[in-house]
């Protein structure tokens, strides 16, 4: 297990410019926007900067989960380094997991630049617990992007790949609010965006940073749509080794 996660620290290390490009667009949105929208009441400038800031680093999560995560896992499936895995006495559960550990990484980095940066930049002012479970809840609800990521992988051209999740990427964030309120669009559209996944993580981590409320009908959303493209990923992954026998 600690050969694999020295062999992931190294291909990080080596992806160094997608990893920063990955938290920087987000972080650059965050900084611009929150610098040049100005409300008359403190109050509502106040939820604007909490809101922005957790659906900017949700954004960002989004982001590894869906192009890092796909590609390195087709990387190594093409220069058969999942082959060799499995044909060595190394638990198979161990490769996924040090994936896993790599891109939560990753989300960790996402959450502290910009939480940090809304901090002290921005003065936002938190209770530390409340930062703490905003913190876990993103980790929580990153894990539907996750197993998204894990149905993109059974994509077999790369540039498919890559074309299908900038379009997932994207519409999930203009659909799910990261970038404008819902409240703007019209109303057949605030009724699609409320069945995507990336509105109920917003929803679930935004209303209980600005009021403590916890949406539980959010998080059973989130969960079962990971569960569903978890299943999804098992189906297309037993089809694949019935081809290969």
């Amino acid at each position: 297990m600690k050969a694999l996660l020295t062999i992931e620290s190294i291909r990080l290390k080596r992806s160094l410019g997608s990893f920063l490009l990955a938290i920087g667009i987000p972080l650059f949105f965050f900084t611009l926007f929150s610098s040049t929208v100005h409300m008359e009441q403190p109050e509502a400038q106040e939820s604007f900067l909490i809101s922005y800031m957790l659906t900017m680093t949700s954004f960002s999560m989004s982001s590894f989960a869906l192009f890092s995560f796909p590609m390195m896992l087709v990387e190594d499936q093409k220069n058969h380094w999942l082959s060799f895995l499995c044909h060595s006495p190394l638990p198979l559960w161990k490769y996924h997991l040090s994936k896993i550990l790599r891109v939560g990484l990753c989300f960790l980095a996402s959450i502290l630049i910009v939480f940090l940066n809304g901090a002290f930049l921005r003065n936002i002012q938190l209770t530390p617990a409340t930062w703490l479970l905003s913190a876990l809840l993103l980790l929580l609800t990153a894990t539907v992007y996750l197993a998204l990521g894990l149905c993109l992988q059974h994509i077999q051209s790369e540039q498919t790949l890559s074309l299908v999740a900038n379009v997932l990427f994207l519409l999930l964030a203009i659909l799910g609010g990261s970038w404008m309120p819902i409240s703007l669009f019209p109303d057949w559209l605030q009724g699609i965006s409320k069945l995507t996944p990336s509105y109920h993580v917003n929803q679930l981590v935004v209303q209980y940073a600005l009021k403590g409320e916890f949406f539980w009908k959010s998080l059973l959303v989130v969960l079962g749509y990971a569960i569903i493209f978890y299943s999804i990923s098992s189906i297309l992954s037993k089809q694949k080794k019935v081809r290969l026998l």
